[in-house]
């Protein structure tokens, strides 16, 4: 009897552990690529700063966090609802074309919590870390390869 208990416990222990594994697993995947997306952004932007600029944009992105994160979600969400459009066989243009709609207003809200962190920080810098930063961006916005500002020449 002691030998069927104590297999008993074990199961009980290892069906337990189990769970708890699989939950902070499930919760880790569904809240991880919000987090991983906000770190992202975060190394991105102070990839290249001096430090004594990364601490103040650090500061102001923590102060944006929810509306960054409520942005993220509201992007993500268009996203999934596009992909849901475009699996249907009979999707009209109109499904699609609010579908992209959704997904562009999603960016651009983002977007504009993103300048309004820039706005904040961008003042403090001298203006050579200003050109140099806005210079970064835009090579990063352009696949790495530099970009004067310029349409180029027909």
């Amino acid at each position: 009897m002691t030998s069927r208990k104590g297999i008993l416990i074990a199961l009980l222990a290892s069906v337990i552990i189990n769970g708890a594994l699989i939950g902070l697993i499930v919760g880790h995947r569904m809240e991880g690529e919000e987090r991983r997306a906000m770190h992202g952004m975060t190394r991105q932007l102070l990839r290249d700063e001096p430090s004594e600029f990364a601490e103040p944009m650090r500061l102001a992105m923590e102060a944006h966090r929810s509306e960054m994160r409520s942005a993220f979600r509201q992007m993500r969400s268009a996203r999934r609802d596009m992909f849901k459009i475009l699996k249907i066989p009979e999707a009209s243009t109109a499904d699609i074309n609010q579908g992209f709609v959704r997904i562009r207003e999603a960016e651009m809200n983002l977007k504009a919590i993103s300048h309004q962190v820039l706005a904040e920080v961008l003042p403090n810098m001298p203006v050579e870390q200003r050109l140099h930063f806005a210079k970064e961006d835009m090579m990063r916005r352009h696949g790495g390869k530099p970009h004067s500002g310029e349409r180029p020449a027909n």
